[in-house]
């Protein structure tokens, strides 16, 4: 429904986020406490083996006992050549700090193609102290000759979560 984000494992629904919050399995307050979100939409592009990051946020929570959903989005264009496959990920932290989520997609075919990413991560930081989140990509494949956002809109949201 409207204004509606189900989530489902094993075809049983677990978790929905609702303009008055979140309930689900596991999920006993169930609220949003807090959100932070960032957006970019400018052409970055990664010819290497390097990671390019597109976004970081912080987001401090209020108990250590709080989950912090983390929603990513974005598009990658990839060259044409055969096995193009780029990658998103997630840390905690900076792109050199720890990687808490990774999604590959790509294609064995010689064509230049757009990947979409969606990468949905719920953390347990344990702490009160400011957590920083950085949502980053590359190439996966050295025939890959490079992967670029191409201007399309990418996205990061962290939302606290009562536990």
């Amino acid at each position: 429904s409207a204004d509606t984000i189900k989530f489902s494992t094993g075809g049983v629904e677990r978790m929905q986020i609702t303009n008055s919050g979140v309930t689900g399995t596991g999920i006993s307050a169930g609220k949003v406490l807090q959100m932070v979100s960032a957006s970019g939409s400018s052409s970055i592009t990664t010819s290497g083996g390097s990671i390019s990051d597109l976004l970081n946020i912080s987001i401090t929570p209020a108990s250590t006992s709080n989950k912090i959903l983390l929603l990513a989005t974005m598009t990658t264009y990839t060259t044409h050549n055969n096995n193009s496959y780029a990658g998103a990920y997630l840390y905690r932290g900076t792109s050199s700090d720890t990687r808490i989520y990774e999604t590959t997609s790509g294609q064995s075919t010689q064509v230049s193609f757009y990947f979409p990413h969606s990468l949905v991560y719920v953390d347990s930081p344990n702490t009160t102290s400011a957590q920083t989140y950085t949502f980053s990509f590359s190439r996966q494949s050295i025939n890959t000759s490079s992967v670029s956002t191409d201007a399309k809109p990418y996205s990061l949201v962290a939302m606290e979560i009562a536990a």
